[in-house]
């Protein structure tokens, strides 16, 4: 009899050992330590990808200075003035900062395309017009994008245009474009290669 309650005694200890494991618990600290690891990692990579922040050019004040009295200029002889030539151009002085608009000041409508994928810095440089008025206004474009400019003042321009992100790295230019009391709407495209304008 002692023989079969050995082996009862060692079955059941065989059955007992065999049973099911027990599950491990998950550590609440570790999990939330997780993540916050996983969303600062996020935030970072949001921030790093964030463009920064370009500043607003200034607003144009008017003036009570008495004005010129104003010339017309000669009359365009083609829808588009002027041909893109290369080179660049300087100014000092009283042309060097932001144009002022005066009072009585007709205005130009300019709407600027930009063709490439790019985040683009479009400049205009006003030469002295009939008023006196001269100097320069910038803005960006973001890829793909247009922009319309109507509070420019009529006269002659040189157009500068040059990426702000990535490659390829190019700038381009285009000289002598003249607003003019019959023709003061103009279109302008933006590439890599060429800033060119038409007409209407």
């Amino acid at each position: 009899m002692k023989p079969i309650l050995i082996i009862a005694a060692v079955l059941a200890l065989a059955l007992s050992a065999c049973g099911a494991k027990t599950v491990p618990t998950i550590d609440p600290a570790q999990v939330q330590a997780s993540a916050v690891a996983a969303a600062s990692t996020m935030v970072a990579l949001t921030q790093q990808a964030m463009p920064t922040e370009t500043p607003v050019p200034p607003t144009d004040t008017p003036t009570d200075t008495p004005q010129p009295t104003p010339t017309i200029p000669p009359l365009p002889t083609s829808l588009v003035l002027a041909s893109p030539t290369t080179g660049s151009s300087s100014s000092s002085g009283e042309c060097s900062g932001p144009i002022s608009v005066s009072k009585g000041d007709k205005l130009a409508a300019f709407k600027v395309n930009n063709k490439t994928k790019q985040l683009v810095t479009i400049s205009f440089q006003l030469k002295k017009n009939a008023f006196g008025d001269c100097g320069y206004w910038s803005s960006t474009i973001s890829a793909s994008n247009s922009l319309f400019v109507s509070s420019l003042p009529l006269g002659c321009y040189n157009i500068y245009a040059f990426n702000q992100s990535g490659k390829p790295d190019w700038q381009n230019g285009y000289f002598g474009l003249c607003t003019g009391f019959n023709t003061d709407k103009f279109t302008i495209n933006l590439s890599v290669t060429t800033v060119s304008v038409v007409a209407p």
